[in-house]
């Protein structure tokens, strides 16, 4: 069994929100928060929005992918698509298993915006549907995060720091009110480590190339 190690800095433009579990005293929408009380990129997040990269990336090319989230869209036979080999199914457990990330300043404070529910129907504003969502106060934040996981062999752990990589680098935005201008990525560094090894940019590059050409690495 092979290890892969991703760690990942991620630097966002743009104030972040993400609703958590806690509730807030005049506040809609609560951010997520550690237990120490300061706030954090969930788990499920970070995998969501990286899985759904990877999905329309591959789709894009040609390769036969599940579409999540729906369970009844995900792989059900004895042999997952990459997708689901990487991040999971219902009936598939995933080989990463990612971490939440910790702002690098943990001084950042948080701050509440007003906003207004819209029809995007009738492009006009509900009537009495103001609302309060809790962000992060700093325009611009880094975050750190990890995932990990254990893989047949160093091919397939290989893979996996490709695909994760792939879909780093196309993300947009990321959290809740992304059409509200929260959450955007200025850039995602990462570092994947393959038995404690540093896998170099340029074999994640070739594996992303037999992808565009719609061939798998396990074809090579």
């Amino acid at each position: 069994m092979s290890k892969l190690a991703i760690a990942m800095k991620i630097t966002l433009e743009t104030a972040f929100h993400t609703t958590g579990n806690l509730r807030r005293l005049g506040v809609d929408r609560a951010l997520a928060r550690a237990p120490e009380g300061v706030p954090v990129l969930p788990a499920t997040t970070l995998k969501g929005f990286l899985r759904e990269k990877a999905e329309l990336l591959l789709q894009a090319w040609g390769h036969p992918v599940c579409t999540g989230p729906e369970p009844d869209h995900l792989c059900k036979g004895p042999e997952p698509c990459l997708i689901c080999r990487v991040f999971g199914s219902p009936r598939w457990p995933s080989s990463l298993h990612f971490s939440d990330g910790h702002l690098i300043n943990e001084e950042t404070t948080s701050s509440v915006r007003a906003g207004v529910a819209i029809s995007r129907h009738r492009r006009a504003a509900f009537p009495q549907r103001l609302f309060f969502v809790e962000t992060t106060s700093l325009p611009s934040t880094q975050w750190h995060a990890r995932c990990e996981g254990y893989f047949p062999s160093p091919s397939l752990a290989q893979e996996a720091a490709a695909l994760v990589a792939l879909a780093a680098r196309w993300g947009i935005a990321i959290g809740g009110g992304k059409t509200r201008g929260l959450g955007w990525i200025r850039q995602i560094e990462m570092e994947a480590r393959i038995d404690d090894q540093v896998v170099p940019e340029a074999e994640l590059k070739a594996i992303w190339q037999a992808w565009w050409e719609g061939r798998h690495v396990a074809e090579n």
